[in-house]
Parts: structure tokens; C-alpha cells; sequence
């Protein structure tokens, strides 16, 4: 429908001019979706300013365990694309699943998030809470519109059905026959991602599943994000 002009019929075949139509519809879901990226970005600056140590912390004994010094330097020393993509893939993971141990006790990073003074409309909420709910996953790309959008299928496959996803800037980074983590959300009952991507390249993916079949729900995403971490300071 993006593709339409604002005087062309509607593409849902209503006979309306699309400007009468499906125009409004899709800018509604532009603005939400830009809504839901500034409620993350806010849930991250609130996390940095009123929980910095805990932060630091976290990346250190989490995101970065286990990691030797060489794969630190080559992460250090990446392209400045990767490190971009790196930073994304920490904060997603940060608030999807991060936990910090505070109190004698485990909190979850996201609960800290909900549970504070931040202006949470309904549908960020509920935006942010598919974070915690919805897990991370491999893929395998089976169509590619750069600068429109691609398809998705569960990697390894059991006939899963593909699922669409309309993302500008995503879909410029993939190729068909790619395999990918993702941590697939939704808006205005459309899929997208969250923003964090995993990529694989084909030579390694035989490893990688089999290190993520001898994961179980609770390890998985670290399963994924370890080996990507590795790849990422290898340079591969």
C-alpha cells in the first residue's frame, strides 16, 4: 500500500481513492511504530541514569561472559557497522531479558522498567512487555525487497508457515537463503522486529545449531548471542 499515490485507487480494491482509504491506516501505524522505538530509547536512558552500576555490571558478567581479552580487541577494533548493530543487540537483549542482582535479590531489568514513573500509554506498554515475551529465534530469509521488506521462516523448518516483514532498513542488510536471529514483535497486529539482528553466515549455521540443540528455553538467546559475539570478534 506504501506504494500507492495519494489519488490512486486503494490497493483493497474498496473503489475509494487511497487518500480516502488505507492512507490514514498505514500513517496510524507509521506513528505507533515510531512511539514503540521512542519508548525503548526511553526505557534505556531511564536504566543508564538511575541504574548505571548495575549496568555496567551486567555487561561485564553477562553480556560479555566468558569472553577473552583477544575477542574484546577484536570486537574493539570491528567495523563501525558492527559495532552499531553490537550496541543495538546489547540494549534489545538488556531489556528483554537482563536481570539485575539487586537487593539479595534477582530483578528482572524489564520489571524495573514497567514498574517506574515513565509516561507508559497502553500500547507501549504492552509494546514493551512483548520484549519479555517474545523470544529470540533463527530464521532463514525466503524473499527480499530491499528498502520494502522480506520474509521469514523458523530455522530449521518444519513447514512453518513464511511470516512478512515490512522494514526499510532491515531488509537492505539481507539476501534470500540468509539465516538470522531475530526477536520478532508486533504493532497494529503486523510483525516486525525488534531491531536487534543476528546474522549468520552459511558456513557456520551447521555449528550453531548444534550448540542451540543442546539449549533449552532459558539458554537459548544466550546460546545465539554467545556464538554471533564470537563471529563478531573474529571478524567474520
Amino acid at each position: 500500500m506504501a506504494k500507492a499515490q495519494r489519488n490512486d485507487s486503494c490497493p483493497c480494491g474498496s473503489g475509494k481513492k487511497y487518500k480516502q482509504c488505507c492512507l490514514p491506516k498505514v500513517r496510524e501505524l507509521a506513528n505507533e511504530r515510531a512511539a514503540n522505538r521512542e519508548v525503548v530509547q526511553e526505557a534505556v536512558d531511564w536504566i543508564a541514569r538511575q541504574h548505571g552500576d548495575a549496568l555496567a555490571k551486567w555487561v561485564e558478567e553477562v553480556w560479555f561472559a566468558e569472553m577473552s581479552e583477544d575477542e574484546r580487541k577484536g570486537l574493539a577494533s570491528a567495523d563501525p557497522a558492527i559495532k552499531s548493530i553490537h550496541d543495538t543487540n546489547l540494549l534489545e537483549y538488556l531489556i528483554a531479558e537482563g536481570v539485575f542482582a539487586q537487593d539479595e535479590s534477582d530483578t528482572p531489568v524489564l520489571q524495573l522498567i514497567l514498574d517506574t514513573a515513565l509516561s507508559l500509554e497502553a500500547g507501549r506498554r504492552t509494546y514493551l512487555e512483548q520484549l519479555g515475551q517474545n523470544p529470540l529465534h533463527l530464521y532463514r530469509v525466503t524473499r527480499c525487497e530491499p528498502s520494502e521488506g522480506f520474509d521469514l521462516q523458523l530455522h530449521p523448518s518444519a513447514g512453518d508457515d513464511s511470516v512478512y516483514i515490512e522494514d526499510k532498513w532491515i531488509s537492505r542488510m539481507l539476501d534470500v537463503d540468509d539465516i538470522v536471529g531475530l526477536r520478532l514483535m508486533q504493532t497494529g497486529g503486523l510483525w516486525e522486529t525488534s531491531g536487534a539482528v543476528y546474522h549468520f553466515p552459511q558456513a557456520y549455521v551447521a555449528d550453531l545449531l548444534k550448540r542451540l540443540a543442546s539449549a533449552d528455553a532459558d539458554t537459548y538467546s544466550r546460546v545465539l548471542i554467545r556464538y554471533w559475539l564470537e563471529l563478531a570478534a573474529a571478524h567474520v
